[in-house]
C-alpha cells in the first residue's frame, strides 16, 4: 500500500507465486504497476506462498534499487518482508500490509 500521491492510498494485491513490480506502461505482465518515474520496467519481484505463509522480496538488478527499512537489497538476494515494513523502490514509498 502506498499513500504517496493519493490520500487514500493505493493498494495492490499480490497472489500466490511471483509478483512482479514495475513501473505502469513500460511491460505487460506487471503486478504491480508503480506510477513514478525511479522505478524500473521491471523492479523488483516478490513471491508470495500460503502454506506456509510467506512474503519475499527480490531486487532482479534494478537501477535505482529496492530499499526495506531504508537498506538497499543487493541484487538477487531474497529477503522476508513483515507486516508494517517500509519499502521503497526507487524513490517510491510503499508500506507493506500482510492480512
Amino acid at each position: 500500500m502506498s499513500y504517496e500521491g493519493n490520500e487514500l492510498g493505493t493498494f495492490w494485491p499480490l497472489y500466490t507465486g511471483t509478483n512482479t513490480v514495475g513501473r505502469k506502461d513500460s511491460m505487460d505482465g506487471l503486478d504491480v504497476a508503480v506510477d513514478h518515474p525511479t522505478t524500473s520496467s521491471r523492479h523488483a519481484l516478490i513471491h508470495a506462498t500460503a502454506r506456509p505463509s510467506r512474503v519475499m522480496l527480490e531486487d532482479p538488478g534494478s537501477t535505482n534499487g529496492t530499499y526495506l527499512a531504508g537498506e538497499r537489497l543487493p541484487a538477487n538476494s531474497p529477503r522476508e518482508l513483515k507486516d508494517g515494513d517500509a519499502l521503497r523502490f526507487g524513490g517510491y514509498s510503499v508500506t507493506v500490509k500482510i492480512v
